[in-house]
């Protein structure tokens, strides 16, 4: 059985979080849309993460774990709910398994988009919808952010060289979307493999870069980082489906004119 946690926003919409083992979070328009879709999403990850030779549980129902009220709607720069185990602190055992499955995530990013031309790199499915050459872009600036979320504020400090040099290199070459998503992820490994002592299980609620109050710690930091790159490489295949390949579209994770903003 695995435990499933869900962000409520005021619109209805809903977002489900797969914990533990983790990587999976994924919106739907409705709680009824949730309930009905979300068996197939969680054996998909759960068959993904197998197949890499983590253990998981031996099928894919689940029971609601815990529920909180978000105030965004899952866009970007909204907040994402932070739960019981977020408390947790995180140990060197655990940081290394997080980062495992965190580059396996990327990897696959990584070979999906690689082999694009820069017709479909650029390509909009509407003026509303990122580019895949965006959408990568967006990834690697996510979890420069991430990093942040469990710093003392860096307002007279300044950020860790680790992350202001990351940034400094991504924000310079923005038109090589593949390398920046390859620096950030190296410089979210290093950050995460060098957290200072105490920083494992501390709770913070970062002022700096948010519009939105809301709960970090380093597991909520790490986790997010395998749901993001997960859910956009998602978002990614269905792109692609959509423009060039006939097949089973994967599941959608908004409501359509919404896709790929969060």
């Amino acid at each position: 059985m695995t435990d499933v946690y869900l962000d409520i926003s005021k619109s209805g919409r809903v977002m489900a979080h797969v914990l533990e083992p983790p990587g999976l979070g994924i919106r739907f328009p409705s709680r009824d849309a949730m309930e009905s879709g979300f068996t197939p999403v969680l054996a998909d990850h759960l068959a993904w993460l197998s197949a890499h030779g983590e253990p998981v549980p031996p099928d894919a129902s689940y029971r609601i774990a815990e529920e909180v009220e978000v105030a965004g709607d899952f866009e970007s720069g909204d907040d994402a709910g932070f739960y019981g185990p977020d408390t947790l602190p995180v140990t060197r055992n655990e940081i290394e398994r997080y980062l495992r499955i965190g580059s396996w995530a990327h990897r696959e990013l990584l070979e999906l988009v690689d082999p694009l031309p820069e017709e479909l790199l650029e390509r909009r499915e509407s003026p509303s919808v990122r580019s895949i050459r965006e959408i990568l872009l967006h990834v690697a600036q996510a979890e420069l952010w991430y990093m942040t979320r469990i710093l003392d504020d860096p307002t007279d400090s300044g950020l860790p060289a680790v992350i202001s040099q990351a940034h400094g290199w991504v924000k310079g070459h923005s038109a090589r979307p593949l390398d920046c998503l390859r620096v950030s992820w190296e410089a979210f490994q290093e950050f995460a493999r060098s957290l200072p002592p105490g920083w494992e299980g501390r709770v913070t609620v970062p002022g700096w870069y948010a519009s939105i109050p809301e709960k970090w710690s380093a597991r909520k930091m790490l986790r997010r980082a395998i749901e993001h790159c997960r859910e956009h490489t998602r978002n990614i295949r269905r792109l692609l489906m959509s423009w060039e390949i006939n097949g089973p579209r994967p599941p959608d994770d908004s409501p359509p004119g919404r896709r790929n903003q969060a």
